[in-house]
């Protein structure tokens, strides 16, 4: 995926990341906003305490991994679902519900922070390869040649 990443113009990344960003914001806006109103809909309501403690954080984590492997780090990527979860905290909850926003900005930093780790130790072991067979080609050449002078 690094390589594949490197090797874009930066238009094609730019236009990549908005893809992205795009994806991420209609995931966050469906999940802070339309599960609530299902959920209570449906006479769940005790189900959204659960929901805002471990659901939503830990969806926040893997999506943020799965953006970090695309797109590295963004840190504005940090701020979607804080942002996102401002209306529903008005509209499903109350205020006191507000300090949710610093947990999901935490779960999104660590995902990236995460994801971010995964690419570096997964392209490094192919980098790693890559620099080896160089190696070995360039010594075999040299002393090939040093055996014919």
């Amino acid at each position: 995926m690094k390589r594949k990443y490197e090797k874009m113009s930066d238009l094609q990344k730019a236009n990549r990341l908005k893809n992205h960003y795009i994806i991420h914001i209609a995931l966050y806006a469906f999940m802070f906003n339309l599960l609530p109103a299902a959920f209570i809909s449906a006479n769940m309501e005790g189900f959204n305490l659960y929901m805002l403690l471990l659901g939503y954080p830990a969806v926040t984590y893997i999506a943020s991994i799965i953006f970090a492997l695309y797109n590295r780090y963004k840190w504005l990527y940090i701020l979607f679902p804080s942002v996102l979860f401002i209306p529903a905290a008005f509209i499903y909850y109350n205020y006191t519900a507000l300090i949710y926003m610093v947990l999901y900005a935490a779960a999104a930093a660590l995902g990236l922070l995460v994801g971010i780790a995964f690419l570096w130790i997964f392209t490094k072991k192919d980098d790693m390869s890559v620099k080896k067979t160089k190696n070995m080609t360039t010594s075999s050449i040299s002393k090939k040649a040093k055996k014919k002078g």
